[in-house]
């Protein structure tokens, strides 16, 4: 537990447990000064004590199971607190004793509960006024249990117990105190604590927007340009070379392809965080497209421990292998093919396997699918990967993509 970050509330709710062990000891010191030290002014009143005692144990275990069915967050409010403060002001009179009072113990928790509260009040500032107020009070309610008892100060001085009521007078102020200080601590750690994460989400959202727009500029805009270009280029050939022209138009449809793709990606990134895409979860959803969109029956194999990779590769894998079941799907004339996912010798290993026509990939022209073929080996490429193409006519075709995992490459998914 202490090594997750608590919210206020979820500190709030440990210290009311601090508070709550506190008001039990103080009820085990009771019963213990009650039983094994009475003193002649107690023995006296053992009977009364007793229920009375009893009344106060039923009360604490009430408490206590507010505070288990997690209805802690009243405990912590200040009419509880109010509450609690008379009651124990009630309960010390009650039992009166003077300076030997067994409850004076148990007259300390509201300080106890409203010094603990501060961590987690909405609003510091009231919560601490309610604090001094409740110790001024607590130690107002002990002396009037002490007039009662006939402890004036003619007779505390009389007697030579002056000691005796100071130290339990100022126990109130000390133990306030103290538990303020650390309350205090506690709010400074707070805001420290925020701060440091609201920093942190600052510098997480400017370098994901970083990201972004290098996407944007080396991806899409770049690609949109060549696009431009290649068109351009294709209108000036159809008068002069048709042929060349339908070549570079088949150009035009391919990139078009992958500036789709890449914007594709971009907007599922903004719509969730990147580092939640997963190369299965990629290709469970490249497969599916392909499943709804046409008429070829793909099946995926993912292993039972996913490797990770870096969400750069899984963007690029994803490019991969959407070309490679676009190919197959355009010109392997076959109904089904395999996505297979596994791990050898600390590299993930994807490949997209089909049963068709199959082609010669050195022979490959510069149509679309050859064009598509050069995409792949640069993809694979820039992320630090090989490519295999295993093909031959009549005898079907295997895409084999290598890339390093994420932990190989000092890098975290």
């Amino acid at each position: 537990m202490l090594r997750q970050s608590l919210n206020a509330q979820q500190v709030g709710y440990w210290l009311s447990w601090v508070a709550m062990l506190i008001r039990v000891a103080s009820l085990n010191y009771a019963l213990g000064i009650l039983f094994f030290y009475p003193h002649p002014i107690i023995a006296a009143r053992t009977p009364y004590l007793l229920v009375l005692w009893g009344i106060v144990a039923l009360y604490t275990t009430g408490l206590i199971v507010i505070l288990l069915v997690r209805a802690d967050a009243w405990l912590r409010s200040a009419p509880f607190i109010i509450f609690d403060t008379f009651l124990a002001i009630a309960i010390v009179n009650l039992a009166g004793g003077g300076y030997r009072n067994i409850f004076s113990l148990y007259s300390l928790t509201p300080t106890v509960t409203a010094a603990l509260s501060l961590p987690s009040a909405e609003r510091p500032g009231r919560r601490a006024v309610l604090f001094v107020g409740v110790v001024i009070v607590s130690t107002l309610g002990f002396a009037s249990s002490l007039y009662i008892d006939g402890y004036t100060l003619p007779v505390i001085i009389e007697n030579r117990q002056v000691d005796e009521v100071v130290l339990r007078s100022a126990s109130y102020w000390v133990t306030g105190g103290l538990l303020a200080a650390l309350a205090a601590m506690m709010i400074a750690w707070q805001h420290s604590r925020d701060r440091a994460n609201a920093l942190r989400e600052q510098a997480a959202v400017e370098a994901e927007r970083r990201r972004i727009a290098t996407d944007i500029h080396d991806g899409v805009l770049s690609q949109l340009s060549a696009l431009g270009r290649r068109a351009e280029y294709a209108s000036l050939l159809l008068a002069e070379d048709p042929n060349a022209a339908e070549e570079e138009m088949l150009r035009v449809v391919a990139l078009a392809g992958e500036v789709h793709e890449g914007i594709r990606w971009i907007v599922r990134a903004l719509r969730q965080d990147p580092a939640q895409l997963t190369l299965g979860g990629e290709l469970t959803r490249i497969t599916d497209r392909f499943r709804r969109n046409t008429d070829l029956m793909v099946e995926l194999r993912l292993p039972v421990n996913e490797p990770q990779v870096p969400v750069d590769t899984v963007r690029h894998l994803g490019y991969i292998v959407t070309e490679a079941l676009t190919n197959v799907w355009k010109h392997a004339g076959v109904e089904g093919a395999s996505v297979v996912v596994h791990r050898v010798n600390g590299r993930a290993i994807v490949q997209v396997i089909d049963d068709g026509g199959g082609f010669d990939p050195i022979e490959a022209g510069p149509g679309q699918a050859g064009l598509g073929l050069w995409s792949m080996r640069e993809r694979a490429q820039e992320i630090g990967g090989d490519i295999d193409i295993r093909s031959s006519i009549g005898n079907g075709t295997q895409v084999t993509i290598s890339v390093p995992l994420a932990e190989d490459r000092g890098e975290t998914v």
